[in-house]
């Protein structure tokens, strides 16, 4: 009996199983997701939006490069490719939906400033107007400019990867010859410095923006601006403890010759400790009528475990006016590991009493007086007066 009522159960749950079923609506049944509606024709953007504006508050009309932007439209769907001034977005950073397509602006552009969109579906193509402000070239100089010829010097800027200078779309030269191109970032290059190259050439760089031609120089070796050459004819007075000899690129690495003499600071210096050195010679033929138009540049070379920095306490000053302090790196300090690199400072703060004109006497006193007790062991050579 039991048995007969448990299968009677059964009968019935299967019964209102079945009936339920016949009821359930399938609301699924004809619908398509945005992102794979067909469209209806040729691709429209309407629109351009950043992706953080998802109130589409504000179009824009502009972007920069690596942006994540927002195209509003019609028939978005089945992209094939999308395009900023030319060059093509990764399409893995592409998703659209019919009326909308989230791309990010490729982080490199063409020279050619078209400041269009390109938006291409198997249905036709949409143009754009939409501006991407191409990033100027900026060159800050050579991480040394007394290179030797034959060797590798760093160009130190900024966007040197969007100009294609490894490609020959943009050339650097010396006299008419290219220079070989390796090892290019957004903040630096590399190039080779051809073997023979004479002191006081200038290195050139040829690019091109928008259709406009662009020039820019940097100087190879300046040897006819130095203040002491090779340190003969110069009078050095050394006041305090300071150990400094005047040295040949003897003991530094070959990697490292600067092929001209250098000052060499060695020794244990206590804390506050006041020491000078004055370097005097007459004025080479440099007229400086106003000290703000130009800078003091020199080669500094330190050992990797003696960096320089605010610490030390470097001063310099010329004709015994206000001294300027040195704050390497703007309190980053510099540590060129036993290679040689240029530094620029500003000449007016050390000259508050002017500069000697041609043929006459003038002095640049060197002041050194750390913060605290310090070892040294570094080299500084080349100083010269140059127009920013």
């Amino acid at each position: 009996m039991k048995s007969i009522f448990v299968l009677l159960l059964l009968c019935l749950f299967s019964f209102f199983c079945l009936t339920s079923c016949d009821d359930i609506v399938n609301y699924n049944d004809g619908y398509t997701p945005a992102e794979q509606q067909a469209n209806a024709g040729a691709p429209v953007i309407k629109a351009v939006y950043d992706v953080a504006d998802t109130a589409f508050a504000t179009p824009i009309t502009q972007g920069t490069l690596g942006q994540t932007v927002v195209l509003v439209g019609q028939n978005l769907n089945q992209v094939q490719s999308v395009s900023f001034n030319t060059v093509a977005c990764d399409m893995n950073n592409v998703h659209t939906m019919a009326t909308r397509a989230i791309v990010q602006i490729p982080s490199k552009l063409s020279t050619e400033q078209v400041n269009k969109i390109e938006y291409i579906t198997p249905q036709g193509t949409c143009n754009y107007d939409f501006i991407i402000p191409f990033p100027d070239l900026i060159i800050n100089g050579l991480a040394c400019e007394f290179t030797n010829a034959g060797d590798s010097a760093t160009v130190y800027g900024k966007n040197f990867d969007l100009y294609d200078f490894e490609g020959g779309v943009s050339i650097i030269k010396i006299g008419s010859q290219t220079l070989g191109v390796g090892s290019v970032t957004s903040e630096s290059m590399k190039i080779l410095i051809p073997e023979g190259t004479p002191e006081n050439t200038d290195i050139q760089f040829c690019w091109q923006t928008n259709g406009t031609s662009h020039e820019a120089a940097l100087p190879f070796r300046p040897s006819q601006y130095m203040l002491f050459g090779d340190f003969s004819h110069v009078s050095v007075s050394i006041d305090g403890s300071v150990q400094m000899t005047i040295e040949t690129d003897d003991g530094i690495g070959a990697s490292s010759w600067l092929n001209q003499k250098n000052m060499h600071f060695t020794g244990h210096y206590g804390a506050w400790a006041w020491n000078t050195i004055d370097l005097s010679c007459n004025m080479i033929d440099v007229v400086v009528e106003n000290p703000d138009d130009y800078v003091l540049k020199m080669e500094v070379l330190t050992n990797a475990n003696f960096p320089l920095t605010e610490q030390t306490g470097l001063q310099f000053c010329f004709n015994w006016g206000d001294a300027y302090a040195w704050n390497p790196a703007n309190g980053l300090g510099i540590n060129t590991r036993g290679q040689w690199q240029t530094v620029t400072l500003p000449l007016a703060s050390m000259a508050t009493k002017g500069i000697s004109e041609p043929g006459k006497w003038q002095t640049l006193r060197i002041i050194f007086q750390p913060h605290a007790d310090y070892d040294a062991d570094f080299r500084l050579a080349n100083f010269r007066i140059v127009k920013r």
